[in-house]
């Protein structure tokens, strides 16, 4: 132990030394800065986006090579205030004229743009427009529950080039799943933004409500049954023209349909034979309706007869 801790001493005062040798020597070096554009103008913003990094010359001291990589403020800072529709733009001439606005540590020296040298920036009128969402969603259910009804659709506002914008045909959330759902919930979802750099959304996330209901079963009596395509010189009588439905769906929902939410009818165009007395009716039921378990009368009677001239 004692000849090994000499040595530990040792091989880490060389380790000091030569961090300290090389920390305080001058070195050239080409690092990635992050270009960060002003544009002071309220209705006006970029048309397309711009190279994230620039590629820099920069000359320092080895210590300030390591700093720089933790630096949150270095970047090159590019104003396209005065650029009015399209310009190509020569950055290794910007940052030499304007060399302030390249933000580095403060014993590093800016020497010149390495790449991309040039850059084509597009300017366009900034507008907001409002859109609906369309909510993308997977709900799983328990057995025995059902989901009523749809959504309300939320408005969010889009921000950004005109062009861009009057390009977009729809916006939606994120997926959004959910397992073994059995109550109404819920959920802020997050709004998938199309172009990031370009767009700016508010809000950024949508509330929506899922509803959720237990499955129920009910009997609505005394529909009345309608007659469709009736030639002009036939009477046509039904036998009985009043049905029962039992019916399923989201047990709240069911309980206050009527009669006259459902279209029960016979259609002498599509079902009437000769020689036929008795036919199946056909119903049309309200959204609320997952399904019809049981009709009563299953036919009804159809009789035919020729109006007295």
């Amino acid at each position: 132990m004692k000849n090994i801790l000499p040595k530990i001493i040792v091989s880490v005062g060389a380790v000091v030394l030569w961090f300290l040798i090389i920390s305080n020597q001058n070195y050239i070096s080409v690092i990635d800065l992050p270009l960060s554009v002003y544009e002071p103008r309220p209705d006006m913003t970029l048309g397309e986006p711009l190279p994230k990094m620039i590629k820099v010359r920069v000359e320092g001291a080895g210590l300030s090579f390591y700093l720089q990589k933790w630096s949150k403020k270095a970047s090159l800072i590019l104003d396209v205030g005065t650029i009015t529709h399209n310009e190509r733009l020569s950055l290794k001439s910007y940052f030499n004229e304007h060399p302030n606005q390249v933000l580095l540590h403060k014993e590093m020296r800016f020497m010149e743009i390495v790449y991309p040298d040039s850059i084509d920036i597009r300017i366009d009128r900034k507008i907001s427009k409002s859109f609906h969402v369309q909510i993308v969603s997977d709900i799983s259910l328990k057995p025995g529950y059902i989901r009523v009804g749809s959504p309300d659709v939320p408005e969010v506002t889009l921000t950004g080039p005109e062009n861009y914008i009057a390009s977009i045909r729809r916006i939606e959330t994120e997926p959004f799943n959910k397992e073994n759902a059995d109550i109404t919930f819920q959920a802020l979802i997050p709004v998938k933004n199309p172009n990031p750099e370009l767009v700016e959304i508010t809000p950024a996330s949508v509330g929506v409500q899922f509803e959720i209901e237990m499955i129920g079963e009910r009997t609505i009596p005394n529909i009345p049954v309608r007659v469709r395509n009736q030639p002009s010189d036939l009477e046509i009588q039904l036998i009985p023209n009043l049905v029962s439905l039992r019916v399923t769906g989201g047990n709240d929902q069911i309980q206050s349909l009527t009669p006259s939410d459902f279209t029960v009818y016979f259609d002498y165009l599509t079902q009437w034979f000769p020689n036929r007395n008795y036919y199946p009716v056909k119903i049309t039921p309200p959204a609320e309706v997952l399904d019809i378990i049981r009709i009563v009368p299953e036919q009804i009677e159809v009789v035919v007869v020729r109006k007295k001239e």
